[in-house]
């Protein structure tokens, strides 16, 4: 038997799965066409360069793009502390714990 709790959650569930599949065929569609867009700026580099090429002239290479990488600051070594002296505490020997017989009455 379906409560009317069961049947509310199902319904938020259904609706929720349809806001996530929006939101993913919306992704879905930007990343398409962010991709068209990249073969299409490629596709007229190439074509720039084969029209270069059929002229008869030489294609310059392209300046080769310089990333800066930032070097982390120099680290001052960090100063040596004396080593520690481990300290082991003694084991003591346990005492053996012996039980009194009680006698049993008849």
């Amino acid at each position: 038997m379906v409560s009317s709790i069961q049947l509310k959650i199902q319904e938020q569930i259904r609706a929720q799965k349809k806001i996530d599949r929006a939101r993913e065929a919306e992704e879905f569609a930007q990343a398409e066409a962010k991709a068209i867009a990249e073969k299409k700026a490629s596709d007229e580099r190439i074509a720039k360069k084969m029209a270069i090429i059929e002229a008869g002239g030489v294609v310059p290479n392209p300046e080769p793009k310089v990333v800066e990488v930032e070097q982390p600051a120099e680290e001052k070594p960090a100063e040596e502390k004396p080593a520690e002296k481990k300290v082991t505490k003694k084991k003591v020997a346990k005492k053996k714990v012996t039980k009194k017989k009680v006698a049993k009455k008849k």
